[in-house]
């Protein structure tokens, strides 16, 4: 079976428990899970998610946004998200698109397939072109979002002045 997208549900609340465990036991947060790492309820999680998609209560620095957890064989292997529009905010350091992949199941492909399927997301929330961003130092991240298109528009200094984060723009087709 193929990977796919699907919304989150209670079918998978278990998962993507365990998901936010396995990425707070190596220290790391879920990129592209709407903040996953801050909820110890899923259904705490999940009604932030769908009123993020209705554009309810957002903080002054966040857009809409629909989540979407990657699926194989029943099994989730990734999250991600997918900004409606950005901010200037998340013009210079976010962008479009923030995802991750399971850290049992990287290096496997599955984030470059993830991310091809989000770009049919993105289509069909009226997106012609998304701004995908990650650290310099990700090569693994760089090397996902070359495969599925991505042109290095430039490098910029993360707001906390930590990192470099380079700036890649896919065009959909």
């Amino acid at each position: 079976m193929l990977m796919e997208l699907v919304r989150p549900s209670k079918k998978y609340s278990k998962q993507l428990m365990e998901y936010r465990s396995a990425f707070l036991q190596i220290e790391e947060q879920p990129y592209g899970g709407s903040s996953l790492q801050n909820y110890t309820d899923f259904h705490e999680w999940l009604n932030k998610v769908n009123s993020q998609e209705k554009g309810e209560n957002l903080p002054p620095n966040r857009v809409p946004a629909t989540q979407f957890l990657s699926i194989k064989n029943g099994e989730l292997m990734g999250l991600i998200n997918i900004r409606h529009r950005l901010t200037p905010e998340l013009l210079m350091e976010s962008g479009h698109v923030g995802y991750s992949i399971h850290p049992a199941k990287r290096r496997k492909g599955y984030a470059t397939e993830q991310l091809r399927l989000s770009l049919l997301e993105a289509k069909k929330l009226g997106l012609n072109k998304v701004l995908v961003t990650c650290d310099k130092e990700n090569t693994a991240s760089a090397k996902t979002i070359q495969k599925v298109g991505g042109v290095l528009e430039n490098e910029v200094i993360s707001t906390d002045g930590k990192e470099i984060v380079q700036r890649y723009w896919i065009e959909i087709r």
